[in-house]
């Protein structure tokens, strides 16, 4: 018997294994593809910061240093916000997840590749039924963590997912024309309806991708590459890799835990709210969970155990998440006219000022409350025909 099965080697599980498999925990990760790191729809940005906290040395997976970003409106007017320093890394996921198995399989974790989970038995005494090169078996463990992605398996088995939300993305690699240390995001109903596109420096390529709350990813994505006024002047030819598609999980819309089960990275929903990122969340979430479990396996990880999960990620990223969904779900309504003016307003020298001060590309909280705190005059200085007109749309998104 395990002490803890992990469903998924994506960088959350793995490094969940790992830190368990430190603390003398016998821990087995079941990963259903052949290779660690395939496929992905991921921009693969991380902070420089959130590395750091993780202790996390950047390696030969760094394909990028971003220094700054441009904000593309949808009227085409745009603006850039940097501070001149590397804010971010553009990291290559298959090797960046690989590093973090290695590092799992080099603490005593047993890496199970191949193996698909096809069923979870859960309560007293745990089970998770795979089917591998050897065909199907049981696995038994105490406690089972699931880290297989936004529709989670294991958190549908645990009801878990009740309320679960999503954003719908696509992601191709492109060679285009784009600055290697600088990202860039456009905006605007016509393309990304509810959220945004974004084209990433990544090595020889770009990553272009794009999310949405309505519409067909792919179908949306390949509007935006052969349409948008600005980014499809900048691809170079129409030959796309690695084209995918998937989910952005919507953080607060599904419970974490239950009775001998912990869910970790888009498993649990721990994305940014603004921009969907989860590698620095998931592991740091990770981390927090690896915490609680050690302590529950030291008697029986019942619900009661682990608990204290839910109550650390909600102390550490709580605010940030609340606010976050209420700048997020104010924003899927507004229509462009609206996205246009605060964009205006944040390409202003004193608001990106503002901005520079209290921006942290891992934590969004304090910039979200000093933007908050300012908003009333910002939105007054833009004139009272704009100001009554954003103001009704602020009033019919509610």
């Amino acid at each position: 018997m395990r002490d803890v099965i992990i469903v998924g080697g994506g960088p959350a599980g793995c490094f969940a294994g790992k830190l368990l498999a430190e603390r003398g925990f016998d821990v087995a990760i079941i990963e259903e593809h052949a290779e660690v790191g395939h496929p992905v729809c991921c921009a693969g940005i991380v902070g420089v910061g959130g590395l750091e906290e993780l202790e996390i040395k950047p390696g030969k997976w760094v394909l990028n240093e971003l220094r700054g970003a441009i904000f593309h409106p949808p009227s085409g007017k745009p603006f850039t916000v940097t501070r001149g320093k590397v804010e971010a890394l553009v990291v290559d996921r298959a090797s960046f997840d690989r590093e973090l198995a290695i590092g799992a399989v080099k603490a005593g974790a047993t890496l199970l590749m191949k193996t698909r989970c096809v069923g979870v038995k859960l309560g007293y005494g745990p089970s998770v039924k795979v089917d591998g090169p050897n065909g199907e078996s049981e696995i038994q463990g105490r406690l089972v963590i699931g880290a297989d992605g936004p529709n989670s398996l294991v958190a549908r088995e645990a009801g878990l997912l009740k309320a679960a939300r999503y954003i719908n993305c696509a992601q191709a690699d492109i060679l285009a024309d784009v600055d290697p240390n600088t990202t860039e995001l456009y905006l605007g109903n016509d393309f990304a309806p509810g959220f945004f596109a974004w084209m990433v420096p990544a090595g020889d390529v770009c990553r272009v991708g794009l999310g949405a709350s309505e519409g067909q990813p792919t179908k949306n994505l390949f509007n935006f590459i052969g349409k948008h006024p600005t980014a499809s002047k900048k691809m170079r030819g129409e030959k796309f890799l690695n084209l995918t598609a998937g989910l952005i999980p919507e953080p607060l819309t599904r419970k974490i835990y239950s009775d001998h089960v912990m869910l970790v990275g888009d498993a649990a929903g721990h994305v940014k709210p603004l921009t969907g990122g989860g590698i620095y969340l998931g592991l740091s979430c990770a981390r927090l969970a690896v915490n609680v479990a050690a302590s529950a396996l030291e008697g029986e990880p019942t619900a009661k155990a682990l608990q204290g999960y839910e109550i650390a990620v909600k102390k550490k990223f709580g605010r940030e998440f609340e606010l976050g969904m209420q700048v997020r779900n104010l924003f899927k309504k507004l229509p462009d006219d609206a996205i246009d003016s605060i964009l205006e307003l944040l390409a202003r020298p004193d608001v990106q000022a503002l901005v520079l001060e209290h921006a942290d590309f891992d934590h969004h909280d304090a910039l979200i409350r000093a933007l908050l705190k300012k908003g009333p005059s910002l939105l007054r200085s833009i004139g009272l025909r704009k100001f009554l007109k954003y103001l009704g749309s602020l009033t019919s998104s509610k």
